[in-house]
């Protein structure tokens, strides 16, 4: 019982180890219920050069009514309660967003939008241990169909359309085209940065150059590690690492942490992160590298996801990423959407909605190494801006909760790439091309070089649409319900969170923490003190939890 107290006082009544309650750092910014504006943003008067958004910011310190002043040149000059003292603010033009949400625009900091050639895979019921089992049948496990990589800039710009229309401008991937987002791991083209300076991140999907399936639980015999030198030859390091739940998947941190390949620092953004527990949390926490999630991907591929939980208790940076279109979300709302999920249903609402938002924003920027550029309202930093319909949902909730309906608005630097026609024509002389999105009347600033919007949307029609409307699921959008034969029944009366060892037995009764082959036959709990990893404050101490 004291142990089920314990879990309680940390995961849901906010209790400090000394038992005192805490206020949860995060507005969560539920609707107060008072009548909504009968429009989202209105175009008050026309300027000469520069915007000023005023309305509800959501601004690094926390939601304020203000004004977010952008000048001529795309950079945020002001975000305030108030920009009127600011150069330039008489000849801005305004807008007031009174029923919107003025957020940082979306940063996806992991896809692979080059392989977005295929609609979601569908292998069933079917759960893996590691991603050479779907990849290359390696444990005796039947492949899944190869997506065929891409270079045509048709199919790349409708993935990066999806995202887009979903309020993102950035995206470290594997494939991109000039024009939409920003590919953040532009590599050997720096003009997919569209305007921003410095070292892309190194996106690394085989650090151990394993692509042929080798498969190992001790050492480090792998067929060409990375060398170090090689990876922070850019910026930030994103290598996928642990990717499965078995002790093959664990190793790779081990091979890739020791001090001779010296690849986990604090330059590391370690994309998956499944394979581990309390120990490696610990490694990752101790070189100061991030972690980039993808749970969709996750659940549908492994019947689990990265223990999350244990890198938030560690303090370990956070983001979310996509991963692909065959077993990932379309676009970062959808992602959004499934870290939601899991975090009422199944993490016992670990995380705030304000630190799922920072997933997207600030924590995304930080780990592709951007963050002194974009991923928040600040002034000097480029303006990549998103708003969001708030008259159902408020602050970080219009966001979390938001369809594709709901963005109004998409800056890249200050200039329009999508959003209501009204807004869009009173921020550009440039035409921009009709695009109704359910039922609704927007606009795409499209100029991806020899492509036009016609050309992105017929290719995506061959493959997965643009978008879904509010109540209609996405197509075969892969499971992100946690789903193994250990527990295929979802939480119960008896099993709180789903994870198929009952309540009364369970070390972490509400938070999910199945056992995973890596763990042997129990539940993790590194120091042994019966409180498993994923709800122990303190993992790798038996005298705290």
């Amino acid at each position: 019982m004291q142990r089920v107290l314990g879990v309680l006082c940390f995961f849901f009544l906010g209790c400090s180890p000394s038992g005192n309650q805490v206020a949860d750092a995060g507005n969560d910014g539920q609707s107060d219920g008072s009548t909504p504006p009968a429009s989202v943003c209105v175009v008050q008067s026309q300027g000469t050069s520069g915007v000023v958004l005023s309305g509800r910011l959501l601004a690094p310190s926390g939601p304020m009514d203000g004004e977010l002043m952008i000048d001529g040149s795309g950079i945020i000059a002001c975000a305030d309660a108030s920009c009127a003292s600011a150069a330039g603010y008489d000849a801005a033009t305004k807008i007031a967003c009174a029923g919107g949400v003025i957020s940082p625009s979306l940063i996806n900091p992991h896809d692979h939008t080059n392989y977005a050639t295929v609609s979601p895979l569908d292998h069933g019921t079917t759960r893996y241990q590691h991603r050479h089992d779907w990849r290359v049948g390696a444990e005796g496990a039947t492949a899944l169909p190869s997506p065929p990589s891409t270079n045509d800039t048709k199919i790349i710009a409708a993935a990066e359309l999806r995202f887009v229309l979903g309020g993102a401008t950035a995206v470290v991937s594997s494939g991109g085209v000039r024009g939409l987002m920003r590919n953040l791991a532009a590599f050997s083209d720096p003009t997919e940065l569209e305007g921003l300076t410095g070292k892309t991140t190194y996106f690394d999907t085989f650090p151990l150059g394993d692509s042929n399936g080798t498969l190992i639980t001790s050492g480090c015999a792998y067929p060409n590690i990375r060398t170090a030198g090689a990876a922070f030859q850019d910026g930030q390091y994103a290598p996928h690492v642990g990717e499965g739940i078995n002790l093959a998947g664990e190793n790779e941190l081990t091979c890739l942490s020791v001090q001779s390949n010296d690849l986990i620092t604090a330059r590391t953004s370690i994309i998956h992160g499944i394979a581990f527990n309390a120990k490696d949390v610990d490694v990752v926490k101790q070189s100061g590298a991030k972690l980039i999630w993808s749970p969709r991907s996750n659940i549908s591929l492994y019947g689990d996801t990265a223990p999350v939980t244990e890198y938030k208790s560690a303090g370990v940076t956070i983001s979310l990423g996509s991963d692909w279109l065959p077993s990932g979300s379309m676009n970062m709302l959808r992602e959004l959407a499934c870290a939601d999920a899991l975090n009422q249903k199944y993490f016992h609402q670990t995380f705030s909605d304000r630190d799922l938002w920072a997933m997207v924003t600030i924590n995304a920027a930080v780990a592709a190494g951007f963050d002194t550029q974009i991923g928040s309202l600040e002034a000097g930093k480029v303006a990549d801006v998103a708003v969001f319909d708030a008259r159902t949902n408020a602050d970080y909730r219009a966001v979390i909760a938001a369809g594709v309906e709901d963005v109004r608005l998409v800056l890249r630097g200050g200039t329009p790439l999508y959003g209501d026609a009204d807004l869009v024509a009173a921020l550009t002389t440039t035409t921009c091309a009709a695009l109704d999105v359910c039922g609704n009347a927007r606009v795409v600033c499209f100029d991806v070089p020899n492509v036009t919007l016609a050309d992105a949307q017929a290719a995506a029609s061959s493959i997965y649409p643009l978008f879904f409307c509010r109540g209609t699921d996405p197509d075969k959008e892969p499971s992100c319900v946690p789903y193994r034969d250990t527990y295929p029944d979802g939480t119960s009366a008896t099993d709180a969170d789903g994870d198929g060892v009952a309540d009364a037995t369970d070390d972490c009764p509400l938070i999910f923490n199945p056992v995973r082959p890596l763990d042997g036959a129990a539940q993790a709990d590194s120091d042994g003190d019966g409180f498993g990893d994923a709800c122990d404050a303190q993992p790798l101490d038996p005298q705290a939890h």
